[in-house]
């Protein structure tokens, strides 16, 4: 048996430093330093291995948060995951997700 991987193509931003120890919709306090994310798509706790779909530059993040309700497509990284794809003056970037066993 093999285990089969979805990859998501998904718009992605990045989470205010100004949000900075307000709690996360998991209960803990946002820390824009960590290697987080925000979004509908996966449970709280889940890995996600982000891939820039245009530099190829990667980072593995921890679903921790939910976006705004607008943003339900969207994935919403800590800076810190942000700036390991672009700088944090892009904004928005292309990405594939795939979850992580």
């Amino acid at each position: 048996m093999t285990n089969i991987v979805l990859a998501v193509v998904m718009v992605c931003s990045w989470e205010r430093f100004d949000d900075a120890g307000k709690i996360a919709a998991n209960g803990h306090k946002f820390n824009p330093s960590s290697m987080t994310c925000a979004t509908w798509r996966y449970p709280f706790g889940t890995k996600l291995h982000i891939t820039d779909s245009h530099n190829h530059l990667a980072c593995d993040v921890i679903v921790t948060d939910r976006p705004a309700r607008q943003f339900q497509n969207r994935v919403d990284l800590s800076p810190a995951a942000f700036s390991k794809l672009n700088g944090l003056e892009m904004g928005v970037c292309e990405v594939t997700v795939t979850a992580q066993p």
